[in-house]
């Protein structure tokens, strides 16, 4: 694997390991985790990216991750597990059918993200938007049923069109 596609892999298994330690309500507001979750989520999606830019948005990530766990709970055994890991190579042992809507909802995901992304930087934010992200990224690290997992696709062109609308306000 080369290095960029490493740093993408683990940039990945970081924000849905974000999303798996902080939830994914949003607020009316903007907040931290909404920036580093979605500039994350775009710098994924980029092809371009270099292995330092994977890096640092992953650094960006687990830091975000690190800082939304309980105080109390970090590092310490016994505590409920708020460490939100996930790892992208589950997703192969995944019945075929499932692996791919998984990838086809990260691909989506990925490819919406620059737009939200912007949107952020500029002050604009819609509260449904932002969960329903962090609503599906959340689920990639699920063992969901074909059938549940179906309904989460169809769910995505409506989320694109909630996107292209947060896009076009000024």
């Amino acid at each position: 694997m080369r290095a960029e596609e490493l740093r993408r892999q683990e940039l990945t298994e970081a924000l849905v390991g974000l999303v798996r330690t902080a939830g994914t309500g949003s607020f009316p507001r903007i907040t931290d985790k909404d920036r580093v979750f979605f500039r994350g989520l775009a710098v994924s999606g980029k092809a371009d990216a270099t292995e330092e830019q994977l890096a640092a948005a992953r650094d960006e990530v687990l830091a975000m991750r690190k800082r939304m766990t309980a105080p109390k709970c970090v590092g310490c055994g016994g505590a409920p597990d708020l460490t939100g890991d996930f790892y992208l190579a589950s997703v192969e042992d995944e019945d075929m059918e499932v692996r791919a809507l998984k990838y086809v909802t990260l691909y989506t995901l990925r490819s919406l993200a620059p737009f939200v992304d912007r949107a952020l930087s500029e002050g604009r934010t819609d509260q449904a938007v932002l969960e329903r992200f962090y609503r599906t990224i959340f689920l990639l690290g699920t063992d969901l049923a074909e059938d549940d997992f179906i309904q989460v696709v169809y769910g995505l062109d409506e989320l694109r069109h909630a996107v292209e609308k947060l896009s076009e306000t000024v």
